[in-house]
């Protein structure tokens, strides 16, 4: 397995190349870059790494350009950072991957053990996302990286998230569904934050629009209908969620 480990922070690339070393069974090499001026040099003669561990802001700029070098690649990138949480919350509308500073040993051994098992990649596309919406030049879309591949869709067009283990299952208003290797929580954290979707239910989280939501059945066991969209069964609230909602 070839590794690229993109810090400029000598200490940190040394401790996470140790950690890595020491969880990686197979035989695995390991390049250590320290700014975006090093990462393009080497990017431009070297083959692309199976594996890509890169901090977000450098010393001379940040990953994101450096990375968009790689192009089309089967190349897997997780990032390490310490951003703030709108940072944080770009990341995951783009559906990348990222491990906070500093980086636990077991999030890593869990990162290094999902790459492994499903071998997803990351794609240019994911990268430009991630910038503009940095940039706030597009707040209104989310990636999803789906088993049928990677999409980018309308917050608008989703109707509700149900929750399956480490999986989600999106459903999109046009009948269209995606699942996606991601946690519910994972997509609570962002949806929920401005009150466009609710959290009515362990497993679901429903879009928040009065005219798509009919509650059909009252307490002690609420059932929340989406415009009777809800193709798996029913949605049950506890009492405090709906009267929030």
């Amino acid at each position: 397995m070839n590794i690229v480990i993109i810090e400029d922070e000598g200490v940190v690339a040394d401790e996470l190349e140790r950690n890595i070393k020491q969880l990686v069974e197979e035989p695995v090499e390991i390049v250590q870059l320290r700014s975006v001026k090093e990462g393009i040099a080497y990017f431009k003669k070297a083959e692309a790494p199976d594996l890509i561990f890169s901090d977000i802001q450098l010393g001379d700029g940040d990953g994101f350009g450096l990375l968009e070098q790689l192009g089309e690649t089967e190349t897997k990138v997780i990032f390490t950072t310490g951003m703030d949480n709108y940072g944080i919350r770009a990341i995951k509308f783009s559906a990348l991957d990222y491990l906070l500073k500093p980086v636990d040993r077991n999030e890593l051994e869990q990162a290094i053990e999902k790459f492994k098992n499903e071998k997803d990649i990351t794609v240019k596309e994911q990268v430009t996302h991630l910038q503009l919406f940095r940039e706030k030049k597009i707040k209104d879309t989310i990636a999803l990286s789906a088993s049928q591949g990677l999409f980018f869709v309308k917050i608008n067009d989703i109707m509700y998230l149900e929750g399956d283990n480490c999986y989600t299952h999106v459903m999109m208003s046009d009948g269209k569904k995606y699942l996606v290797s991601k946690t519910l929580a994972n997509f609570d954290d962002i949806l929920t934050e401005d009150n466009t979707f609710f959290r009515a239910h362990k497993s679901f989280v429903i879009v928040g629009i009065t005219s798509q939501v009919h509650i059909r059945k009252p307490y002690p066991k609420w059932e929340i209908a989406l415009n009777d969209l809800l193709a798996e069964g029913r949605c049950f609230a506890r009492q405090k969620r709906v009267l929030e909602f």
